[in-house]
This record gives C-alpha cells, sequence and structure tokens, in this order.
C-alpha cells in the first residue's frame, strides 16, 4: 500500500488563502451533515484502493495538511455505466470535484466551471473529474443526472455508494470539495466552497 511521501510538494497557491468566508464555511459543513440520511436510486459501486486522506479541518476553506499525501485510487460509474478510474499512477494532475445536488454552492459551481471548460478547455495537463456523493432524493434538485445533463456537464463523473465512501476516502470537506493533485499522485491543495474562475484557474496552473 502507497504511504504518505517524504517530501510534500511545494506549495504556490497561497494567493487563495482565506478567500472563501468563514460563514459559507460553516453552511457547507451544516449541509454535508444534512446529506448523510441518503436515500435514491443513483447510487454508485465505487472501487476504493489505498490510504484515505486525511479528514479537511472542520470550518476550513483552504487545506494543506494533506499536501503530499498520495490520493486513493477511485474505479466507478457514471451515469451511463461507463467505468471512469482517478488513477494516481497515471502521470497527469488532476483536479476532483465532490459535487451534492442539493447543496446550492454546488449549484452554482457547476454552470461556472462549465462555462471556463467551454471559453478554455481547462489547462493543458490537468485532468478533471466529478464525483457525485450524498445522494438524496428528499431533498431538492434531484435527481443529479438531471441536473449534471441540465447543466451540460462534460466533467467525467463517478456516481458514490449510498456510504459517501468516496467522499470520506478524499477527506470529507464541505461542498463544493476540491482535491486538487500533482501529477505524482500527490494532494497539492484542497478546497471547500465556491471558487470563482481566476482562483481555479491559477491553482490548476500550479499543479507541478
Amino acid at each position: 500500500m502507497t504511504t504518505k511521501q517524504e517530501k510534500a510538494p511545494k506549495s504556490r497557491t497561497g494567493l487563495i488563502i482565506g478567500l472563501v468566508g468563514g460563514g459559507i464555511v460553516l453552511l457547507l459543513i451544516l449541509a454535508v451533515v444534512m446529506g448523510t440520511n441518503e436515500v435514491g436510486s443513483e447510487f454508485g459501486d465505487p472501487q476504493i484502493e489505498g490510504t484515505g486522506l486525511p479528514i479537511m479541518p472542520p470550518q476550513s476553506s483552504v487545506d494543506e495538511t494533506a499536501n503530499g499525501f498520495p490520493i486513493p485510487n477511485v474505479t466507478g460509474q457514471d451515469f451511463d455505466g461507463k467505468t471512469v478510474t482517478i488513477d494516481r499512477g497515471d502521470g497527469r494532475a488532476k483536479a476532483i470535484v465532490l459535487l451534492a445536488h442539493w447543496c446550492p454552492h454546488c449549484q452554482n459551481e457547476v454552470p461556472r466551471v462549465q462555462t471556463y471548460l467551454n471559453e478554455t478547455g481547462g489547462v493543458d495537463g490537468v485532468d478533471m473529474y466529478s464525483v457525485t456523493t450524498s445522494m438524496n432524493s428528499a431533498q431538492d434538485n434531484y435527481p443529479p443526472s438531471d441536473w449534471l445533463e441540465r447543466e451540460g456537464w462534460t466533467v467525467p463523473v463517478i456516481r458514490d455508494d449510498k456510504n459517501s465512501s468516496v467522499h470520506a476516502a478524499y477527506g470529507s470537506g464541505g461542498f463544493p470539495y476540491w482535491v486538487f493533485v500533482n501529477s505524482d499522485g500527490t494532494v497539492a491543495l484542497r478546497t471547500s466552497g465556491e471558487l470563482d474562475v481566476e482562483q481555479l484557474d491559477g491553482i490548476l496552473r500550479s499543479l507541478e
């Protein structure tokens, strides 16, 4: 099993520290708690390999405590049953966003990110993935497949299971929860809460 790297990669993302307000983060943490009584029919059966990341510190919008840790590998299915794999060993930098359909901040983030991708194509050498998690048919904006289709979401999706196992393996941050990964498969940064386009683009370009 892969263990923590001896030397964490150098952080070049200090420009975004503190840009997400503590009040918003608190709301996000409460939202995660509200989403744990999961019911619905769009759960997946993801397979997780490797050690999970440390829990995202409460009330944090930007976190470097997991920097240098290898991410777990995840293989799952999208809404069409296609297999999607997040592989730390593929030599590619990554941006992984975990989304909850009922979270208003996720509902703001998805069209913003999609517009950015449509206009720029993203950043060369950086792959983007998404995970739908904490699904609950009793809450708003269900099902997530319809929501993401309406938004024209082109980022590969993995459906989390009813226990939110992928979310837990990546540290259980508040939504939208981003895990940014360097090309060596180790965490470069984690963020909780909405990012504007300039913040997102700056982080993606900082990945090594």
